[in-house]
């Protein structure tokens, strides 16, 4: 049985370590976007072209400059050996423009489900530059972080959301409503997909998968 490959992308603006925080329940929780089906290489290039889009739309629509923004990507595991390699975690790409250098770093990235939150491991960042021309950066900010994140395959197909933290000005804020579309489109691909306690994921598994499908970007060179 193979495993298909499968990219997703969400919109601008508007794994996991073992430990959990128990929350309170908000009477109304705030609901994060969905993700869908998208395909290609996701270039540095690529990544820009489609933030100048949403950009270029969101000042045609007739909308104000933004706090901020972000995008995100991420791939699938594309055969079986891949997803053990990966010890069945999810890569993600995480993009984000900010208004104020003070918002960056991200400071955490999360998955809230069942009244816990559960940290999302970050396996590297870095700051890229912003064309200080650019719609981007008049509607979301001259200030750009990018970051690899591995998400536990699992969450990906049970009710949850996947939120952020900035390191100023904005926390809770949601990136992505589970379960997945995407990965749970076909969940008969990943049986038993939790990632074995205390397992780290390949490291030239995950080069490889950075040079595939994220070629341009800094490959990582451990995992935490």
């Amino acid at each position: 049985m193979r495993y298909a490959l499968v990219l997703a992308w969400i919109g601008f603006l508007h794994a996991a370590a073992p430990a959990c925080a128990q929350i309170p329940s908000p009477a109304e929780a705030a609901k994060g976007p969905h993700d869908r089906d998208i395909s290609g290489v996701f270039s540095p290039d690529r990544v820009k072209s489609d933030i100048e889009a949403d950009a270029r739309k969101s000042r045609e629509g007739g909308k104000s400059p933004s706090d901020r923004g972000r995008k995100f990507y991420f791939t699938l595991a594309a055969t079986p050996a891949e997803f053990t390699a990966l010890n069945k975690y999810t890569l993600f790409l995480v993009a984000v423009w900010t208004q104020k250098a003070e918002e960056l770093p991200v400071k955490r990235m999360f998955i809230r489900a069942n009244g816990q939150d559960v940290p999302v491991q970050k396996l590297s960042s870095w700051r890229s530059e912003v064309d200080k021309d650019s719609l981007a950066a008049t509607m979301y900010g001259p200030y750009r972080e990018d970051g690899f994140y591995l998400v536990p395959t699992g969450a990906m197909l049970r009710n949850g959301q996947i939120i952020m933290d900035m390191s100023a000005n904005r926390s809770g804020w949601v990136m992505l409503e589970l379960p997945s579309k995407v990965a749970s489109a076909k969940p008969e691909k990943y049986p038993n997909p939790d990632p074995a306690p205390g397992v780290k994921p390949d490291l030239k598994a995950l080069q490889a998968l950075v040079q595939r499908k994220f070629t341009g970007f800094p490959v990582p060179q451990s995992v935490p």
